[in-house]
């Protein structure tokens, strides 16, 4: 379910795109200041541009803010593990007792 919302969500963004970048094609002057460079493009190339760098650095902060979480959840996952094998190991031995236990009740 999860899957299938996540591509009609990008569907819609998909079209809305496309929509956007064919319904505003009028020539836009781009002045890169303090560069004495001047370009005429369309007006959605730059707004494509800025939303695109927005998507990247969001991304980036995100990544970022969460790199916590993850050390704590890459411990935590190496402790279960570890307590794992700790009770695996527990278990072999309470079961060697166990078999020790019945052979000596069975020998008296």
């Amino acid at each position: 379910m999860k899957r299938l919302l996540s591509w009609l969500a990008m569907i819609v963004v998909g079209v809305v795109v496309v929509v956007f970048s064919v319904s505003n094609r009028n020539l836009v002057t781009l002045d890169f200041w303090p560069l004495p460079f001047l370009q005429d493009a369309p007006i959605y190339i730059p707004v494509l541009i800025a939303g695109f760098l927005g998507f990247v650095f969001g991304g980036t902060i995100s990544w970022f803010s969460a790199g916590g979480t993850r050390s704590k959840a890459r411990k935590a996952t190496r402790r279960a593990s570890s307590l794992e094998k700790d009770l695996t190991i527990l278990q072999v031995k309470i079961d060697e007792l166990d078999e020790k236990r019945k052979q000596a009740n069975s020998n008296k």
